[in-house]
Order: structure tokens, then C-alpha cells, then sequence
């Protein structure tokens, strides 16, 4: 009997460890075990692929009076999970249709600027900040359905002249993410 026993929890221990993953285990008031198996697949060995799609990117430099409808290069990626965002362009593609959520972030220094976000050829957002003589910040966010393949951007507006510094330093920098929601 007891070798029977010491065979089953060994077979247990083993399948456990190589074929699935053991995630709680807990003792039941008639003193055995209560286990919980997440299945891994063949021997463990598959890993599930990423459904994270995700992007974080801010500006290395200031750019002064920047021009009418000019795209904005957020060039220095921290967080680019699914690789839909080109640090060379400032364009995210979309690898996948489903509702985002895009932020971006101005800091301006004695400056009047607006900008838009867009999606393709469609404007989806816009902010504006005046400030004379002191150093600002502004945000905005959008939720949009965005389809796989659409390209998203944040650029200077179309139609409006701004005139200052956009600014970025070590004590704050323009940032454009976004995220897939669901």
C-alpha cells in the first residue's frame, strides 16, 4: 500500500513538473492535497505569444517654431510591446484592430502651439496651450477603434501657426503613448 501510494504522488510530481504548471496547492481537511494545474502545453516547452500591444516614446530635443501640419518624432522608445511604433517617422501602426487609447504630452516654454492627434488623414484630437514667459505642460487623450494597418500620429496643427519652444530636458519631455484596451 505505501509503495502504491509513494508511486501516485511521484507519477503527480512529475506530470506537474513537466507537463503542467502547478499554480496553488493547499491541504484538505482529510490531508491530501487540493492542487490547481494550469496545463503548459507539451512538456512546457510552448510559450503563449504576447497579446500585449503597448508604446511609450518621448522626445530627445527641443524644436523651436516648429512648422504648419510638421509630424512630431517622439525618438527615444522606452516601451514598444507588439512593435507598431517607428521612432524614425513618429507613426504607430496598428498590428491589431481593436479600441486604443493614445496620450500624448507638450511642454512648451514662452510659446502658443496646437496640435492634433491623427489617424490616417483624420483628425481625432487636438490641444493648445499659450503661456508667455513660463514653462507649461499639456495633455490630452483619446479613445478610438483603430483597424490594423491605420497609422497614428501626432502632428503641429494644420492650419495654425504657432510660434515658441517646444521644449525637452531633464526636467520634462513631450511623450506620445498609447495602448490597446480590448
Amino acid at each position: 500500500m505505501f509503495l502504491t501510494i509513494m508511486l501516485i504522488s511521484w507519477i503527480v510530481v512529475f506530470y506537474v513538473v513537466t507537463v503542467a504548471d502547478a499554480t496553488t496547492s493547499c491541504q484538505t481537511a482529510d490531508g491530501q492535497y487540493d492542487v490547481t494545474v494550469k496545463y503548459r502545453g507539451k512538456r512546457g516547452t510552448e510559450i503563449p505569444k504576447s497579446r500585449v500591444i503597448a508604446f511609450y516614446a518621448f522626445m530627445s530635443k527641443s524644436i523651436t517654431n516648429p512648422s504648419i501640419g510638421r509630424r512630431l518624432i517622439f525618438d527615444v522608445v522606452k516601451t514598444n510591446q507588439g512593435g507598431g511604433y517607428n521612432s524614425h517617422t513618429g507613426v504607430f501602426t496598428c498590428p491589431k484592430t481593436g479600441i486604443y487609447v493614445f496620450v500624448w504630452v507638450l511642454r512648451l516654454y514662452s510659446a502658443h502651439h496646437s496640435t492634433e492627434l491623427m489617424i490616417n488623414n483624420s483628425v481625432y484630437g487636438s490641444i493648445y496651450l499659450n503661456n508667455v514667459n513660463r514653462d507649461s505642460s499639456v495633455s490630452s487623450t483619446v479613445v478610438a477603434h483603430v483597424s490594423e494597418g491605420d497609422s497614428i500620429y501626432v502632428r503641429i496643427h494644420s492650419s495654425y501657426k504657432g510660434s515658441g519652444l517646444l521644449i525637452s530636458d531633464k526636467h520634462g519631455r513631450p511623450a506620445f503613448s498609447g495602448w490597446l484596451l480590448n
